[in-house]
C-alpha cells in the first residue's frame, strides 16, 4: 500500500501529510470545542488563550517526555534535544501533561472552573487526535509489529529510514479507537455525575486504548521494559490515578 508522506513539493517548499493532518486535527478539535464552549456558556476568549497555551506547552511537554524516555540517545548530544525538526520525537503523554498545565493556567487567569473547561475540551481533543494518527499512518511513523494478517501494510519512508515488512497499521487502530472514544464522550457528557468527569473519562479511555494498541506496536517502534512498553507503563499510571480520582469524586457527588 503506497504511503504519501509528501503531498506537494515545489522547489524548497515541501508540504507533508503529517503536518497537514495535524493541522486538520487541530482545526476540527477547535471547531468542536468552540461549540462546547458556547453550549456551556463559557467565554470564547478563554478558549483562544487555552488553545495557544495548550499547544505551546503541549509541544514542550511532548518533547521533554520523549527525551526523558530516550535519554541514552540524547545525553551525549544535548543540542539535539531542541531539534524537533530533525527527528520529530514527541510523546503524546507528554503533550497531554503539558496541554493540561496550559489549560489550567488559563482557567486560573479567567477564574473559571478547570473541570468545566476540561470537560468542554475533552471530546474535541479525542477527535482531533484521531486525525493526527492518520497523519502518522501517511507519514510511515508509529507503525506496528510485523504481521501475516491481510491488513498488514509495508511502510516505506526514506526520509525516516523506514522500510518494513507487512506490519500492523497501529496508527489506524488508534485512530479508530479515538473516534469511538469521541462518540462515547459526547454521549457521556449528558449524564456526567460531576464537573470534570468527561475529562477524567477521556484520560481513562485513552489510557486503555493506548495500552492495547501498544501490543501491536511492541517490537517495532516501542521500547519494552519488564514485558510492557514505556507507553503502557505511563498509561497504567494515568489510568490508576484517574480511576482513583473518579471514585473519590463520584462518592462525593
Amino acid at each position: 500500500m503506497p504511503l504519501h508522506p509528501v503531498l506537494l513539493k515545489c522547489g524548497p517548499f515541501t508540504l507533508r501529510s503529517y503536518g497537514v493532518m495535524v493541522a486538520v486535527g487541530v482545526l476540527i478539535g477547535f471547531w468542536w470545542t468552540r461549540r462546547e464552549f458556547r453550549r456551556r456558556q463559557l467565554p470564547l476568549d478563554a478558549l483562544y488563550d487555552a488553545t495557544i497555551a495548550a499547544m505551546a506547552l503541549g509541544v514542550i511537554g511532548a518533547r521533554l517526555l520523549y527525551v526523558a524516555l530516550h535519554w541514552s540517545i540524547y545525553r551525549t548530544h544535548l543540542p539535539a534535544i531542541a531539534m524537533i525538526w530533525a527527528d520529530g520525537g514527541l510523546s503524546f503523554h507528554g503533550a497531554v501533561l503539558g496541554g493540561v498545565l496550559g489549560v489550567w493556567w488559563v482557567t486560573r487567569r479567567y477564574r473559571l472552573p478547570f473541570g468545566q473547561v476540561a470537560d468542554a475540551a475533552a471530546p474535541g481533543t479525542a477527535l482531533g487526535h484521531a486525525f493526527g494518527r492518520i497523519g502518522c499512518f501517511l507519514n510511515g511513523c508509529c507503525y506496528g509489529a510485523p504481521t501475516t494478517l491481510p491488513l498488514g501494510v509495508r511502510f516505506h519512508n526514506p526520509a525516516l529510514g523506514v522500510d518494513t515488512l507487512p506490519s500492523h497499521p497501529a496508527q489506524l487502530y488508534e485512530a479508530a479507537g479515538l473516534a469511538v472514544l469521541f462518540l462515547w464522550l459526547v454521549r457521556y457528557r449528558r449524564f456526567a455525575p460531576y464537573t470534570g468527569a468527561v475529562f477524567v473519562m477521556w484520560v481513562m479511555g485513552y489510557a486503555v486504548l493506548r495500552f492495547f494498541v501498544e501490543f501491536a506496536r511492541a517490537g517495532a517502534t516501542a521500547t519494552v521494559v519488564n514485558g510492557l512498553t514505556q507507553a503502557q507503563w505511563v498509561s497504567i499510571v494515568l489510568f490508576c490515578g484517574a480511576l482513583a480520582y473518579h471514585r473519590w469524586r463520584y462518592r462525593s457527588a
